[in-house]
This record gives C-alpha cells, structure tokens and sequence, in this order.
C-alpha cells in the first residue's frame, strides 16, 4: 500500500529523500570533524604517543663454547656480563623538540636550525645557556611550559627568567648541561663509563655511519662494566636521562684458571674493521666478540654459537616497556628466536700436568736471601722466561704447552685491567704477549746432538763403537773449537759422547758430514719447517743447509758451518714445539706426528667429532739406530757420568738430553749465570723421553737466560715426568708415592756449566 501511495503522491519520496540527504549531511561533518580533532586538534598529541611506543628487535647473545682438558675439566666458560650500548634512534630528538617549544614565540625555522647546532656543540664543550626567545608574556610562558612538560623535559633544560628591563615579560633560555642533546648523552656516557679518547672518537665514528635502518641496531660501547658503573648508568637510564643508552647482559668469557694456559687458550675481543669486513657474510656484526689467539681463534668456528632475536616494547627513549599493554602486544605479535650456543672443545691439555709445569717454571727465580721473599720484576731482571711442551710420542698429541711469562685473560675482558697492564710493562724486556713454545726459536745446543748422531749412523761415517778421542778441543784449519769441558773427555763413542755431551765427538762427526745431511735429518724430523700445530704465528725456526749459507752469508758456506751445528749453535735455531716434535719421532722409532691441541667437538645435542692423530713424515734409519741413540740419552740421566745424572728420578728411568746454548761470547773465563746480565745468559735446555725402555712422552723445556740446562731446565722436565707417572699409577691403582723419588742435590753440588 505504501509503495501505491508514493507512486501516486511523489511528494512524499521527496519528502523522504530529503530526509535522507540531511542524515549524511549530519553524518559527513560528524565524521569531518572528528577527523579534523584527530588529524590537527590532537594531532601532535597522537604523533606524540605514536612515537613514544613501538617495537625495537634486541639481540639474545648466544653462549659461546665451553673448553676443558683431556678430562673433562672446564678450562674456559662464560659468565653474565653487563654490556652498554647506544641505538642512534633513540637519542634526543633536539631539533624536534626545540621547534615544539618555539611554536608561537616567534622564532623562525632557519633561527632554530642555527640554535640547535649551537646547542649540540655547546653541549659538548660545557659552554653557556643559548636564548630561545625573549619578551615573553605569562600566556606564552605557561604554553612553553605546557609542551616542557608533554617533552618530558627537566624544568632546568628550559630556564625562564624574568627580563631585567621589563620584570613583566620573560626570556627562554636552553641550558646546553640539561637538554638532551645526542652530544650531552655521550658526554655523560663517557664521563660515566670512562672511554679515552681512542675509544670516544671510535664511538662517534660509528654513531655517524649509522643511517636509516641501521639506526636501530646497537652499537656496543664496552662490555663487562664493573657493578658501580652500571649501578649508575642504570640510574640515570631509568631518570630518563641517557636516551638511546641500553644495558644489556651478555656472556663474557670467564678463564678459570686466570694465566695459567694463558697463550695456548688465547682470548677473545672485539672484532676488528678489518675482521667484520672478512666475516659479515658469517653473521658478524660491530661489536661482536671473536678469538684473537690461541685455540679461541684457531677454533672460532667451533666455539662461536648463533644469536637468538626477540621483539620488545619501547618507548621513545629506547627503554623496556612493561604492564599489560605491553605484555599483550609481545604475546601476540612479539618474536622469540632463542640463540644457539657454540660447540664445546675437549683439548688434549692434561690440566694436572700443565699446573705441575706452570708451577716448576715459576720456581725458577733469582735466589734472594733467606727469608725474602721473590723479587718484582724489573727490565734488568725480568723473572724466568721460557716453555714447556709435552707430547704422546705414538699420536703428537699436546698434553702440556706454557709460555712464561704469562698474562691473566680475565683482565683484557671489557675494562684492560691498570694493575695487570703494569705488571706487564714491568716485564716488557721478557715479552709477556710471546707465546715461547711456537713462537721464539733459539739455538737448541746440545739437545741438537742427537740429530747429528743420527745422521752420522745413516751416512755410515763412523760406527757405534768407534771411540774419538775428545782432548778438551777441535781444530778447523787455524779455528779451535772448545769442547765444554776443557780437560777433554778421552776416547768416547756415541752414546757415551750423547751421555757426556762431548763437544769434540760430534765437531768430528759434523766435519765428516758436512752440513747437508744434519739438515735433511733435522728437516725429516720436523725442524726447519712449521709442525703443523693449530695454533697461529707458528715460527719455522732454522735449519739451515749450505745453501742457505750462500744466500744469506757474505760469506757463503764453510765447513766451519757444518762443525758450529753439529752441537746445535750457528744459524740453527729451534721452537720448543719442534724439538719436541723430533724427540717424540726419536722415541717412537722415526714416526712424525702433527701436534694436535684438539681432541674433539662436541655440539650442544651432544654430537661429537674426534679429532685424530695425523702423521707427516718418516724417517727410515738402519736397524738399531734410534735404539742406540735413545740408550746415549738414557745414560745422560741414569749413569753417574752423564750430565743430568742430579736430576734423576729414583724408580723410573727417564732418557734425556741438556742443552746450554751460548747467547754472547764472554771471553775465556766461564761466568755463574747470576754473575751475567740477563739478556746475556745462556738458554738451559732439556728434552726428555719417558719411560726410557718404552717411551710414552716427549717433554722439552726451555728456560730462556736460565743458564745451564741441568740445573735450570731439567728440574722442570723431571717435575712434569714425576706427575705424569704418578698419575699413571694412580689410573692403574698403584699407590703413586712409593717408587719416584726426586733426585735433588745441593747447590754445591753442581757443576757450574752441566751440558
């Protein structure tokens, strides 16, 4: 019936369509101007909050790889760590807020451009209050301080005063020490946490490279800071007052033993321009923490884990919001990736006999007077100095490898620790930093022997029992090379000349030789060439052969050469490492291993990788050889003429051999070695292998500037043999202190200069 009606009387329609058109009419400037209050009423007030919270991605570091020794025993592991950052993001928005502030006061946009960059380098100098605007009348005033307020900024960034000419209007200044400025945010930061310069410059480079996305991500200030600076940091975070300041806990690596292992363990530290460059496709980033040496470095791929990410609510100053807004936007659209930790690595290091030998090295200072304690290092006497090394003779495996002096890891972690950095300094004529057992190659004296004597034996010049009569010297044409013992040994053959260390047998046998065959020897057994240990910086040391001599001599090649090596002085020069290597190839009858630091991976599912035992050389000699040559070395420890008969261990024989190699000529008279300055003391070697009737381990010793190789060396080596055996009965249920025994004397007992 309606539709009949407004069919006949089409007033009504129009009635009806003008109803209609007046609703959306109504409706339009309801929503218009809704709009206008949202868009331009509150439209700073919306933009405001808009900025004020969001979602920032924060890294969860991952926990890098645990190292322990042979035994399961953590070496190396991480503890928590709190660690500063900045985010470029987050820093005050200065000349935002300076054009919020001057709306209204009649300041134009260029004038605010000019007070902003003024203000920024005010800040960093300390300099004056800036003016913002003068003749302000109370209206103005409580509208400036209406937006101070929503800023969020401290009543003294905006000082107001009184004009003094006109006390009924005011002047706004902006105090470059309290607004919050990029520049003011830094200095507090490096006034707090105590960057140097170096650091600070580093700092504001990397601030300023940070453009678009990447002023989001972190970038790492220092780690690992004491608790009184982050107690304080966390303080004025939480006031507000270092935006774009985050603390963070990290993991920093933690060495449990502090120096001891110290170069073989090595340290981590940040990553390098020159690093991040190489790695960024591996997933390194700025401030990312990488191994600098030793294992932390060969092993850096093994040990580093994977980060984790999560997203966090923030607000416009870069801190951590909470409440329930916050816990509900993280719960539905927030992100979790837990990191993945690094693989742990199980060294072939036998802790036990690395503190045994750390521990005999340090024993070794100049003696005071009774009652007094050890003397500080100084330049003139710096301490002992050295390396110790010890290896399975049948797999090359490292069982103990030091360095001395040492340094403590835990120092160089976040803050370089005065003290320690003191102690190094004091010590700098020793080179603390050197890792000795790879790295430093000295003349190997008389521990040398046994590569001529085995050279002699395959080239058929003399026999076995061939006796050379040792007068007390050697003539070379008009040359007179003296034998250590100046009355002369008689009439000795091999293995009494290996265990008396006759000077005149093997100058015999080195100018029968000539020089190239005591180097193809000493190179078979891994002289003269790097061993192929995982470890970086590894020195090849010397072996020199006569054409060596004519590239790198005026002089070109005497047979004289030939003579000076045959007891291991002239240009022969070794690494602790690679004396082992030989002596272990001596032991096992000619096999040269690879040294290996590394006995397996294991990953965080508990997968793991052997790391297995590598030979790389092999030096056939006729039958007998190597057994003649290891019962010469037997002798020096075990008969009462040998030169380390002192040093022997009651119950177990040990085959060894000492080394005394000459660093300065010092005229005729021999000299003790406290009578000589330090730098001008003879290196003490000893290079052993125990036991002596089936050989299991290598051990060599270098005490640097110690002196004799008997008395300063071998009870190094005899401590470490005593601990391994003992530890070896311990393991078959043996009772580990009844059958060795040191065999310590007095020290007038000593011969002067042992070889």
């Amino acid at each position: 019936m309606n539709q009949t009606q407004e069919t006949k009387d089409p007033s009504i329609a129009a009635t009806r369509l003008k109803v209609m058109g007046v609703f959306a009419l109504l409706a339009f400037v309801v929503i218009a101007s809704r709009l206008w209050g949202v868009q331009i009423r509150q439209g700073d007030e919306f933009q405001e909050k808009s900025r004020s919270n969001f979602f920032q991605w924060r890294r969860l570091e991952h926990a890098r790889g645990e190292i322990l020794d042979r035994e399961g025993r953590v070496l190396v592991t991480n503890r928590p760590s709190v660690d500063v950052y900045v985010i470029p993001a987050f820093f005050p928005p200065a000349r935002r807020m300076v054009r919020t502030l001057a709306r209204g006061l009649g300041v134009n946009g260029k004038a605010i451009d000019g007070l902003v960059d003024t203000l920024a380098k005010t800040a960093a100098e300390r300099g004056p209050a800036l003016l913002l605007a003068r003749g302000l009348d109370e209206d103005q005033v409580q509208r400036l301080r209406a937006r101070q307020k929503e800023l969020e900024l401290p009543l003294e960034a905006v000082p107001i005063l009184a004009m003094p000419d006109d006390p009924e209007h005011f002047a706004a200044y902006l105090d470059p020490d309290a607004f919050p400025t990029t520049p003011l945010v830094l200095r507090r930061l490096r006034e707090v946490v105590g960057l140097d310069d170096e650091n600070f410059v580093l700092l504001e480079r990397r601030i300023r490279k940070a453009t678009g996305l990447a002023r989001y991500q972190e970038i790492l200030v220092r780690r690992d800071v004491p608790p009184e600076v982050e107690g304080r940091l966390g303080q004025e975070i939480e006031l507000g007052e270092l935006p774009g300041v985050v603390l963070e806990v990290g993991n920093a690596r933690h060495y449990r033993y502090e120096d001891l292992g110290a170069h073989l363990f090595g340290y981590v530290s940040e990553i390098s321009p020159k690093e991040l460059d190489d790695g960024r496709e591996d997933g390194y980033r700025l401030g990312d923490q990488v191994g600098k040496a030793g294992v932390e470095r060969t092993f850096e791929d093994e040990l580093r884990g994977i980060d984790g990410r999560e997203t966090i609510v923030v607000d416009s100053k870069g801190r951590s919001q909470g409440g329930a807004l916050a816990s509900v936007l993280q719960q539905n659209v927030g992100v979790k990736e837990p990191p993945r930790p690094g693989n742990r690595l199980v060294l072939t290091l036998d802790l036990d006999l690395q503190q045994v030998a750390e521990d005999a090295f340090a024993a070794q200072r100049p003696k005071l007077k009774p009652g007094e304690a050890h003397a500080a290092a100084t330049e003139a006497e710096p301490g002992p100095a050295g390396a110790v090394v010890v290896l399975e003779v049948d797999t090359g495996r490292v069982l103990v490898m030091t360095s001395t002096p040492s340094f403590n890891p835990n120092r160089l972690v976040g803050y370089v620790d005065p003290a320690e950095k003191a102690r190094l300094d004091a010590m700098n004529a020793a080179r603390p930093w050197r890792f000795r057992a790879i790295q430093d190659f000295f003349a190997p004296g008389s521990t040398f022997k046994v590569i001529t004597a085995l050279a002699a034996i395959q080239q058929k010049v003399t026999t076995p029992t061939e006796h050379v009569n040792c007068p007390g010297a050697y003539r070379l044409g008009s040359t007179r090379f003296r034998c250590w013992k100046e009355a002369g040994h008689g009439p000795v053959d091999l293995t009494m000349a290996l265990a008396k260390s006759c000077d005149v047998y093997f100058y015999t046998m080195g100018a029968r030789l000539g020089l190239n065959p005591i180097a193809e020897v000493g190179q078979a057994l891994g002289l003269g060439h790097t061993t192929g240990v995982a470890l970086a910086h590894e020195s090849p040391g010397i072996m020199p052969d006569e054409n060596w001599y004519r590239r790198n001599l005026p002089e070109g090649y005497t047979l004289g050469a030939a003579v000076n090596a045959s007891i291991g002085q002239g240009a022969v020069s070794t690494t602790p490492i690679q004396l082992a290597v030989s002596y272990a190839a001596i032991a096992n009858g000619g096999t040269v291993y690879e040294p290996k630091v590394a006995l397996r991976t294991i990953a965080a599912d508990g997968t793991a990788h052997e790391v297995a035992p590598k030979v790389v050389g092999r030096l056939e000699l006729p039958e007998g050889s190597y057994e003649k040559v290891r019962e010469g070395l037997r002798q020096v420890v075990n008969e009462p003429f040998g030169t380390a008969y002192k040093r022997r261990l009651e119950g177990l024989q040990v085959a060894g051999k000492t080394g005394t190699a000459q660093v300065a000529k010092l005229g005729a008279s021999r000299l003790k070695p406290e009578q000589v300055p330090w730098k001008l003391r003879d290196n003490a070697w000893f290079a052993a292998i125990a036991p002596a009737e089936k050989p299991e381990i290598a051990v060599v010793v270098l005490n640097e500037h110690g002196g004799g190789g008997s008395s300063a060396a071998a009870p190094i080596a005899m401590a470490v043999v005593k601990a391994w055996h003992e530890k070896k009965q311990i393991r078959a249920g043996l009772d580990p202190n009844t059958p060795v025994q040191l065999a310590i004397l007095t020290d007038e007992e000593e011969s002067p200069w042992p070889q």
